[in-house]
């Protein structure tokens, strides 16, 4: 049986500036590394790495971790091994939390190497005192080390030494001194075409449809290249879009300056909030630019203003309905006829991608398909019912057999000391009372062999009133679905997946499929 197993690594920011290079990122690999092939070397494994570098332990608001942990909730890992409990997180409600339950519960066995513990010693009782000690003394060392780091990280600031632990796309950090930046190319010629492009009235969508047909790579797959990350596409491959051309277009990092001070958080591993633009701090030539200040402006000019956005209620089907072709979520446009389509057609020309697939008419065939599946499982429920009415009466009936054995074996056991008796008055005589023993032994050995066999009946129908029972998952009679809300998505439909409104493919959250 393979094992699979995942290691994960995280660096903070606090880590880089107290030069701790026990926490680096390789060293925390090659500790996590040799332990897997000193321990699990008996078994078959299959090791997959999640790396967060420059995030805080604070909370959970981390890409790598959230992988991990979806990775975790679709059953896709067994095990999971970190260097000690503050790489994993320094809250220790948190912590506690996915020890105690989330991880026992999906079955995940957790290790900390540096901290000795592994989930597998503490299976039907808590971890003791020494590791939860341990879980709030990280969380404390986080709120104190917190406040120091934001303090010498805000001093660094604002003598103009850069202290982020990442870089914008077309940037990296000297080799020599890691406060200096310098582009990096192909990346910073992308950005200068990018520009370019711009300046000659290709538009942002424009520009990511010719990348995606010319093969560009996109910022995630340099990071990729570049050892920082391990995500792979929801789709088939990552691909450029507007947005992620527009923020490039909009960022002064690329003309040399270097805004800071943008978010704000209310308390330790908070959520961060986006403070006013008038209260951002901004250092002027502060990096080599890769867009001379000129072109920068005259971009910004041709581009006008950015458009508020207005705000919709989100589709309930957001997020679960998806491309049969590429498998990435549907887009809906809001129109008069408001449809759902696929980004990723317009964005490489895939003609097999969805192109247009009416809102309406996908709600009404997922209700439909709904209430013809309640119908079913109505049915279904009722049956079952009948059937563990039925096993019920054969229990009932093998019980009552049992309880027939029971009186017969006891009245041999009267039947054996009445025997007896007679023999002790010398009213019959050896040879006789020792027919009557074996007669009766032999009947009572009779009766215990069927006395078992209807005991192992017994089981069965036992075993299989509580397979009828558990199947029930949820409780169909009277269940009266007339709108597709987002409590009844949430509840029954786990993806839809669509081609064109010919051929839709619906995955109940309930047992079984139902397919158009």
């Amino acid at each position: 049986m393979e094992v699979r197993i995942a290691l994960y690594m995280r660096l903070s920011m606090e880590d880089k500036e107290n030069e701790e290079e026990s926490n680096s990122i390789l060293n925390q690999r090659l500790l996590l590394r040799r332990f897997v092939l000193d321990k699990f070397v008996d078994v078959k494994t299959e090791v997959m790495e999640f790396v967060d570098d420059g995030y805080s332990g604070t909370n959970f608001d981390r890409p790598s971790v959230k992988e991990l942990l979806e990775n975790a909730k679709e059953a896709k890992i067994d095990c999971i091994i970190v260097k000690d409990f503050s790489r994993f997180s320094r809250d220790y409600i948190e912590m506690g939390a996915y020890l105690e339950q989330i991880f026992p519960f999906l079955g995940i066995r957790f290790i900390s190497v540096n901290d000795h513990y592994d989930s597998n010693d503490y299976i039907g009782k808590s971890a003791g005192m020494d590791t939860s000690f341990k879980y709030l003394v990280n969380d404390l060392y986080a709120k104190d080390i917190s406040v120091k780091v934001k303090s010498t990280l805000e001093m660094k600031r604002e003598k103009g030494i850069y202290a982020n632990g990442s870089t914008p796309f077309g940037y990296m950090k000297s080799k020599e001194d890691c406060h200096l930046l310098e582009p990096v190319e192909p990346e910073a010629g992308i950005i200068r075409r990018i520009f370019q492009m711009t300046l000659e009235g290709d538009s942002s969508s424009k520009i990511a449809k010719l990348f995606n047909e010319e093969g560009v790579m996109t910022p995630m797959e340099y990071k990729i290249k570049r050892g920082i990350t391990m995500m792979k596409p929801k789709g088939n491959r990552f691909l450029w879009d507007g947005s992620t051309i527009c923020q490039m277009l909009r960022n002064d990092f690329y003309a040399g300056n270097w805004v800071y001070g943008k978010y704000e958080t209310n308390a330790v591993g908070g959520k961060a909030r986006l403070k006013p633009r008038s209260e951002w701090k901004i250092y002027y030539n502060h990096h080599e630019a890769i867009i001379d200040r000129e072109t920068f402006k005259m971009v910004q000019q041709s581009r006008g203003r950015k458009k508020s956005v207005q705000k919709r209620e989100k589709h309930p089907l957001t997020g679960k309905i998806v491309c049969g072709c590429c498998g990435k979520n549907l887009k809906i446009e809001h129109s008069l006829n408001p449809y759902f389509f696929c980004a990723t057609r317009y964005k490489t020309d895939s003609p097999e991608c969805v192109k247009k697939v009416n809102v309406m008419f996908i709600e009404q065939m997922i209700l439909y398909m709904l209430q013809q599946e309640i119908l079913k499982q109505e049915e279904v429920s009722k049956w079952q019912q009948d059937c563990a009415m039925q096993l019920r009466e054969r229990y009932k009936s093998v019980i009552q057999k049992i309880n027939g054995i029971d009186a017969e074996v006891k009245q041999i056991e009267e039947g054996k000391m009445e025997g007896y008796e007679k023999y002790r008055g010398k009213e019959i005589l050896v040879d006789e009372y020792r027919e009557i023993l074996d007669g009766l032994r032999k009947k009572e050995e009779k009766l215990i062999r069927e006395k078992g066999r209807l005991e192992d009946k017994l089981e069965k129908i036992k075993n299989k009133i509580s397979e009828i029972a558990g199947e029930g998952g949820y409780v169909w009679e009277g269940c009266d679905i007339i709108e597709l809300d987002q409590d009844v998505v949430d509840t029954f439909v786990e993806k839809v997946v669509v081609w064109d409104e010919k051929e839709v493919e619906i995955e109940w959250r309930f047992k079984g499929n139902s397919v158009l």
